[in-house]
């Protein structure tokens, strides 16, 4: 388990106490313990091993003990009971943002709300605003937070529906001949609500060779072809079961989308059963086309003029930007961050940690931008005579976009980094005039060389600000300024849909991990993923470019820079 999840079960846990109305100075011993775990870095499980562990700040005997109970078996006593002590549904009233512990304390205790259809009919009917600390505008604020929230939950993020379908995808092939994904989970969409598969096999049998509950599977009473279950996470299953001879054609009719298959079939007809999906598109005269592209774009005239692009991958990333170290609030050191980047196979890597207004997140004052430099300076010495391949690490910043558009650092200070990503994280709740104005001015400084996530976006949690996309990719492509792909599973921002748009005009995608760990590194494969969708290649990508590319880049943006102003 790693150090975040272990973090992630006690900060429940101090919610959980405020909840029941424990102890408060209990509640905060548990949120100190979560933060000093993030922070570490090592694994728990390491310091636990050595008897270190309550050498940590914050961390006595009695901490120590449920964290070994997390370690062992994912929960600890007093979790468990209070959990028990709870209406199951409180937690969903939890997650509900705007509220916290004590406030979904006072509707439980005030309104008796103890689900997310209870708190939405409460708020539909007036009742939360005449609460004290409500009101309102409290009120509306959260009644659209709770229908979002129910609609989120019938949805997955891909990285997080992937593993379970993968799971059942290995138990398929176990007992049938063939077997694939299929849906929008091979298409990649970043947000899913059902995981679909194609096999082999008799439907009225699946079940049975499945050892599947009789509770958890049925057989489509209008198809019998399909059998309906769920993935280990609860999200929707569906098995369709085809003859080996017309595998090709239906896998490619449940891969989609719905608009693909329509235009396929209004200009070459539908296709007759299959064993390969590849005699689709032969039969019609085309290029393959992948997966990631059957979006019911131009993808059927691309394929029949030859001209589909040759699509990123994995491999073709040469260096990551945007990661964070413990200078802010990253959980491992400058080092050991790049250390695991060159062991990647790397041959650079970016730190952008906070800057210095992010006081929650342990932003950079100009005293410890000089220190994480000269750290630099002597890890690049380092790597140079090692007699290791070729790496670099490059001085980089994630500056606030301030409320006026302005960037986090005067100009002397912005002007010591390598590059500058630039990025909202306070005053979301903008219109969509106020969001394009503010970073359209942080385009224009000529400091700013990679747009941070743009919408500022957490899949499923929460709807980004809303931007005029078409005005700032103008003006991106206007100052030479790049667009990060924030490649987090609960981001994935810049949206897949503006990549063409973008490159088109001669932007640059950068596909950042925005790595706060050594493991978040891995999440550029998620970024990748949705890319593909984007159509973007490897030319596109500015983190594709080798070591000595990307350097001339960044020379030729620092000359330009010199010449500019501030406007």
């Amino acid at each position: 388990m790693t150090n975040k999840a272990v973090a992630r079960i006690l900060k429940e846990t101090a919610a959980l106490v405020e909840l029941t109305g424990g102890n408060p100075y209990r509640a905060r011993a548990f949120s100190n313990a979560a933060r000093t775990l993030e922070r570490l870095d090592e694994p728990v499980e390491a310091l636990l091993e050595r008897g270190e562990l309550t050498r940590l700040r914050g961390i006595g005997d009695g901490l120590a003990g449920p964290i070994r109970d997390i370690l062992t078996r994912g929960s600890f006593d007093l979790r468990d009971d209070l959990l028990g002590s709870l209406p199951p549904g409180l937690l969903d009233v939890l997650r509900v943002k705007g509220l916290g512990a004590r406030r979904a304390r006072q509707l439980w205790q005030s309104l008796g709300i103890t689900s997310l259809p209870e708190l939405e009919a409460a708020a539909e009917a007036g009742r939360l605003a005449s609460l004290d600390g409500f009101g309102e505008k409290s009120q509306a604020s959260i009644l659209a937070n709770t229908r979002l929230l129910r609609a989120y939950d019938t949805r997955r993020r891909y990285a997080d529906a992937l593993p379970h379908a993968l799971h059942v995808l290995d138990r398929l092939r176990r007992v049938v001949p063939r077997a694939e994904i299929a849906g929008a989970l091979r298409r990649k969409l970043e947000t899913v609500d059902e995981a679909v598969f194609v096999a082999v096999a008799e439907a009225a049998a699946l079940p049975g060779a499945l050892n599947l509950p009789a509770e958890t599977v049925r057989i489509d009473p209008d198809d019998p072809t399909t059998v309906h279950t769920r993935l280990a996470d609860g999200l929707p299953a569906r098995i369709r079961c085809v003859p080996a001879e017309a595998f090709g054609t239906a896998w490619w009719r449940e891969t989609g989308s719905e608009a693909h298959v329509r235009a396929y079939e209004a200009a070459h007809g539908a296709p007759p059963p299959l064993s390969e999906e590849t005699g689709v598109f032969e039969r019609a005269g085309l290029a393959p086309i992948p997966p990631e592209l059957r979006e019911g774009a131009d993808e059927l005239e691309a394929a029949a003029r030859g001209s589909l692009p040759t699509l990123i991958t994995f491999e073709d990333l040469q260096g990551t930007l945007h990661n964070h170290s413990t200078y802010s609030d990253g959980a491992h050191s400058l080092r050991a961050m790049a250390e695991a980047a060159r062991a990647m196979g790397l041959q650079y890597f970016g730190i952008c940690d906070h800057s210095q207004s992010l006081k929650i997140a342990g932003g950079l004052s100009p005293q410890s931008v000089r220190e994480q430099q000269a750290e630099i300076a002597a890890l690049n010495e380092a790597f140079a005579s090692d007699g290791g391949p070729a790496f670099r690490v490059f001085s980089g910043i994630e500056a606030d976009i301030l409320a006026d558009g302005s960037l986090d650092y005067d100009d002397d200070t912005l002007a010591r980094f390598d590059f500058v990503v630039a990025s909202v994280h306070v005053g979301l709740d903008m219109t969509e005039d106020v969001a394009t104005e503010r970073v359209l001015r942080a385009i224009r400084h000529p400091a700013t060389t990679i747009l941070g996530h743009p919408t500022g976006r957490l899949l499923l949690s929460r709807e980004g600000y809303p931007l005029d996309h078409a005005r700032v990719i103008a003006a991106c492509a206007e100052h030479g300024v790049a667009i990060e792909l924030n490649a987090n599973p609960y981001r994935l921002d810049l949206d897949w849909r503006w990549i063409r748009e973008a490159t088109r005009q001669g932007v640059l995608i950068a596909i950042n991990p925005d790595a706060h760990s050594i493991d978040g590194l891995q999440d550029m494969r998620w970024g990748v993923e949705v890319a593909r969708k984007g159509w973007l290649t490897p030319e596109q990508c500015l983190n594709a470019r080798s070591l000595e590319a990307f350097s001339a880049w960044l020379d030729a943006r620092r000359s330009a820079r010199l010449t500019a102003s501030p406007r």
